[in-house]
């Protein structure tokens, strides 16, 4: 197991942490690509399973596989439904385990960050799909604080630490999406930013959500010393400004891409 896939070994703190706000950017991105129905698709780096169930509902989809290299997540995805169409296995975005031409559309939600060489993932959803095939993606905009996450890094950088991040965090603008797609040999690429409202209900439930034990910050947190942890806390509390009931309320954006392969 690499370090990037012991990041995500629970997909129940998984979905307290990012679910919601996975399926608002899906919504509006399966939208956008205008997928037609009774398609092939892969989904890498499905993790809990959430957007593939976006899929599933919203695409009618001949067929769904979903890879991820945390077994633990798969795990959770599995148990989402039982979907006739979805198949889950375990895999790695840089060397897909499928011959070439063997689906029209590939999709990363919320995953090219976290590949160590997003280029060769890239390539690689360009074998794998069919002539005229879809690649399409979507991540945070880590390069302009647009992760759901960012009021937690502001807070451990005003505390002199080093916020955690992905490991390519440099591929996270639309424009880096698009030189990633062109280099590729994707024509037709599309690009667009998608925005969406964070909310939680008070500062605890925002506290609890966002100091789940996953991911690169989450797991920073889980070691912290209890002082450290008490002075975090602290810090987020001066640092969000909340509403006249209490609620905390932000906006995210994330970089959304796709490109077609030449038919």
């Amino acid at each position: 197991m690499s370090p990037t896939d012991q990041l995500f070994t629970d997909g129940a703190a998984y979905e307290r942490l990012m679910g919601r706000w996975s399926r608002r950017v899906g919504d509006v991105f399966i939208d956008w690509i205008e997928a037609p129905r009774e398609r092939r698709w892969l989904d890498i780096g499905c993790g809990t399973g959430v957007f593939t169930e976006q899929v599933i509902l919203g695409c009618s989809p001949a067929a769904v596989v979903g890879i991820d290299p945390s077994t633990e997540q798969l795990a959770f995805a599995r148990g989402r439904g039982e979907w006739s169409t979805a198949k889950f296995q375990v895999g790695d975005a840089q060397d897909l385990p499928f011959p070439d031409n063997s689906f029209d559309i590939a999709v990363m939600a919320l995953v090219i960050h976290f590949v160590p060489d997003p280029a060769k993932a890239v390539a690689e959803m360009w074998r794998v799909l069919g002539p005229g095939g879809t690649a399409a993606a979507y991540v945070w905009d880590y390069k302009n604080a647009g992760s759901p996450t960012a009021p937690l890094a502001a807070a451990m950088r005003g505390m002199g630490l080093q916020a955690p991040t992905p490991p390519s965090p440099q591929v996270t603008s639309l424009t880096a999406l698009e030189e990633l797609w062109r280099a590729a040999g994707f024509e037709q690429i599309g690009k667009r930013a998608i925005d969406i409202a964070v909310e939680f209900a008070d500062f605890e439930e925002f506290w609890q959500s966002m100091t789940v034990p996953v991911g690169p910050a989450g797991k920073v947190i889980a070691a912290m010393p209890p002082d450290d942890l008490a002075q975090l806390r602290s810090v987020l509390e001066q640092q969000m400004v909340l509403t006249a009931d209490g609620r905390v309320t932000y906006e995210a954006r994330a970089s959304a891409v796709q490109g077609r392969k030449k038919a």
